[in-house]
């Protein structure tokens, strides 16, 4: 056994350790400035800005420049709701999913926020030839979905914007919006309207409308699209689903 590996496992650990000691130490004691927070942890101050700064990066915490304190991030408060709930909220969702497949005839999607990316949680396919298929646990953008942007509608402008300034923007389509900027106007719009537009921004033949579900306090649990071919979801029929979907998701947000 060479011992310089076992030196190499050992240091990992330790920085493992000490990077979960400041996360407990950001749920344990809220928005903390590095100085509280390696007196919580006892982890030096230049170790403790390595690894906040990857965490920042990863969405795990977010940073507040004028108080210059870190709280926990959405990638996290994501990660949480879905462990908590996912079996319940499935449960749940199942069937407005499916009386939403039935009436629309369309592929009908839940997915949430994981890290930088939205994973599907679950999928109800269209029963027409021509349809949209999507794998559970495919992970796909953020800037790019109807569920991605549903989600993002419902942070605060600052979390959204740093996410979407740390996740991949790629030009997927000649429809897809890339500019943050541009990015938080159709959030803007998200908020107003109730439902999300995904018009050929991730998949050019394919449309898809979606909404959040949240909890007592605004928080995206997940998200419900449907998806269909261009040729099937117009710009009417997309406001039309639109209402629809947003009518299904304060349903079963109510109903957690």
């Amino acid at each position: 056994m060479n011992p310089r590996n076992d030196d190499r496992r050992t240091d990992e650990v330790a920085v493992l350790t000490k990077a979960m000691a400041i996360l407990t130490s950001l749920a344990a004691e809220g928005p903390s400035t590095v100085v509280r927070i390696c007196e919580f942890t006892g982890v030096t101050k230049p170790t403790a800005y390595r690894i906040l700064k990857t965490f920042e990066v990863g969405g795990y915490v977010i940073r507040d420049d004028a108080r210059r304190e870190y709280r926990i991030g959405p990638a996290l408060y994501g990660m949480s709701r879905a462990l908590r709930s996912e079996h319940g909220l499935l449960q749940l969702a199942r069937p407005i999913m499916q009386e939403l497949n039935e009436s629309l005839g369309e592929t009908v999607n839940i997915g949430v926020l994981n890290n930088l990316n939205v994973i599907y949680l679950d999928s109800i396919e269209s029963a027409q030839r021509l349809k949209a298929t999507v794998q559970v646990a495919t992970k796909e953008h953020l800037h790019s979905t109807a569920l991605g942007k549903a989600i993002l509608a419902c942070l605060p402008d600052d979390e959204a914007r740093q996410l979407l300034e740390a996740a991949d923007r790629p030009q997927l389509t000649p429809g897809t919006v890339t500019s943050v900027d541009e990015l938080m106007k159709q959030i803007q719009q998200i908020r107003s309207q109730g439902y999300s537009v995904d018009d050929e921004e991730n998949e050019v033949g394919s449309r898809c409308v979606g909404a959040a579900i949240t909890d007592v306090s605004g928080h995206a649990l997940a998200a419900i699209s449907v998806t269909a071919p261009t040729s099937r979801m117009n710009a009417r029929e997309m406001v039309l689903i639109g209402s629809t979907v947003h009518r299904a998701c304060a349903e079963l947000s109510a109903m957690i």
